[in-house]
């Protein structure tokens, strides 16, 4: 994050990133797929989807979203969080991810219906559970703007606040 920091996204190069880290840039790309990814890339998004998994199957989708990013959170340093924001601030200023920071998140959402799909029986072309998933991912993405404007805000209680209006309207 400091050369895309300091030097511009557009202007640092996988090998600049390499020299950096003092690999080679196959190692990075063994790691990386693409120059976006270095910065779209999140360990903690398996993490999410595997406690979202493990939710009991009688946990509503809303208890099973919001004990599943409680126990990121939970795992997650200050640093991490912190690593976290400044990524997050990259992702939504620089043009160059914009592209890949929309299908991240288009990636998340299918994948959180999935998950919808398995726990609560529904069909996969469900109308509802799109509009969830997607208004899901828009409460992500907002808190993703105001976190960079804000970096003091908590990622808990804001999310937990957004999941509660949400299930207000929703019938699962």
């Amino acid at each position: 994050m400091d050369l895309f920091e300091a030097n511009g996204y557009d202007a640092t190069t996988v090998e600049a990133v390499a020299a950096a880290a003092e690999v080679a840039p196959s190692t990075v790309y063994r790691y990386f797929a693409t120059k976006e990814d270095l910065v779209i890339t999140d360990e903690f998004d398996n993490v999410f989807f595997t406690e979202l998994a493990e939710q009991p199957a009688d946990s509503t989708v809303v208890e099973s979203l919001r004990a599943a990013l409680h126990s990121v959170t939970a795992s997650m340093s200050q640093a991490d969080m912190e690593l976290g924001r400044r990524r997050t601030r990259l992702m939504l200023t620089e043009p160059g991810l914009r592209g890949a920071t929309l299908t991240n998140l288009m990636t998340m959402e299918r994948a959180i219906a999935e998950q919808i799909t398995h726990q609560t029986g529904r069909a996969a072309n469900d109308p509802e559970i799109t509009w969830f998933t997607s208004a899901v991912v828009g409460i992500a993405l907002g808190f993703m703007r105001r976190w960079v404007e804000d970096p003091d805000l908590e990622v808990v209680p804001i999310f937990d606040e957004a999941l509660d209006r949400l299930a207000a309207g929703l019938s699962f």
